[in-house]
């Protein structure tokens, strides 16, 4: 598949907090390409409240992470070559850094599943978060409206 051009190597995941004004519940998306199309993509409301910008971005991570795995798999079963490191852009440095913390603090401990999910793919080093500016974050547009210079 190399000859065609098909690539499977980076993911963008982004959250909004409490970004619906009707119960304040937070929104969060992700998308995939495989080379320069988009193939896999998802925005959802989240199951419950959060408190904090962090916990709404890592949670989002989660699926993101979980879905670069299925996809990674699915390319693998197709015989599709699929490079080892799979790189999800985020523009929340806290998020980013609770994958990488091998210690818990007691203010994160709800987080405890999601961060033995994405922290064990980020020590395999098949999944790797890497810091993307908000302004270059693809997928705000399945988190926010969009200003209209963006479009």
């Amino acid at each position: 598949m190399k000859d065609w051009g098909l690539m499977y190597r980076q993911g963008y995941t982004d959250a909004d907090w409490a970004g619906d004004a009707s119960d304040r519940r937070s929104t969060s998306g992700f998308m995939f390409s495989l080379g320069i199309a988009v193939v896999v993509w998802s925005n959802k409301k989240q199951p419950t409240m959060a408190l904090s910008s962090t916990k709404v971005e890592y949670r989002g991570t989660t699926v993101a992470t979980y879905e670069a795995i299925w996809l990674r798999r699915l390319l693998q079963d197709l015989r599709i070559e699929v490079p080892t490191l799979i790189s999800i852009y985020c523009d929340n440095i806290n998020s980013m850094q609770l994958a990488k913390n091998p210690l818990f603090h007691s203010r994160t401990k709800h987080n405890e599943v999601h961060y033995h999910f994405v922290r064990e793919w980020v020590l395999n080093g098949e999944v790797e978060l890497q810091y993307i500016q908000t302004n270059q974050q693809i997928a705000d547009i399945f988190t926010k409206p969009l200003r209209f210079d963006k479009f």
